[in-house]
């Protein structure tokens, strides 16, 4: 849209745009390109759906770059099984989560090399660490990131699992807190 312009009236859903596709280089190029049919304001009330509404970018590009989902799904599927297993079960936390969080909800059966893991993940960039206020690590995932691992989570069956495991872990904590 050749006569589109950043206004008062339009910059703060713009800022909120940017923000919900954490800052994410091409979910911001493929929301961009949706301002053709739909204002920022209308982007803005669709990103619940950000892997459906990000796609069509230009034809001559690689597939995964057409669409936020097919970079996704190219980043998924150069990982390895185990890999996959972790990042779909990290999708139960919201907000960040700790090892020993991690070891305890995603890990139940014990098959999983958490440590390596993880670090392949934080290597792969689909998982950040950060360093806590108490010098302990602490991780996240974008919520773009996170968004698709909650679907791979689903797909498996195992959503309604892990969120028990979820629940239990956090609620052992308060318990043994009061």
């Amino acid at each position: 849209k050749p006569n589109f312009k950043l206004t008062k009236e339009n910059a703060s859903d713009i800022a909120e745009i940017c923000h919900h596709l954490d800052g994410l280089p091409l979910a911001l190029e493929l929301a961009a390109a949706r301002i053709k049919f739909l204002t920022p304001q209308e982007i803005l009330a669709r990103l619940d759906q950000k892997l459906k509404l990000l796609k069509g970018g230009a034809r001559d590009l690689p597939v995964r770059h057409q669409a936020l989902r097919n970079t996704l799904e190219w980043s998924h599927y150069l990982l390895n099984q185990d890999d996959r297993i972790l990042l779909a079960r990290l999708s139960v936390f919201s907000g960040g989560f700790t090892m020993d969080a991690v070891e305890a909800i995603c890990n139940e059966d014990k098959n999983l090399d958490i440590l390596e893991n993880l670090f392949s993940l934080v290597d792969n960039s689909l998982v950040f660490q950060r360093e806590s206020t108490d010098g302990n690590s602490r991780f996240g995932m974008l919520e773009t990131i996170r968004e698709f691992a909650l679907e791979k989570l689903s797909e498996s069956g195992d959503l309604k699992t892990y969120r028990e495991y979820h629940a239990r872990y956090f609620g052992e904590i308060v318990v043994n807190k009061v």
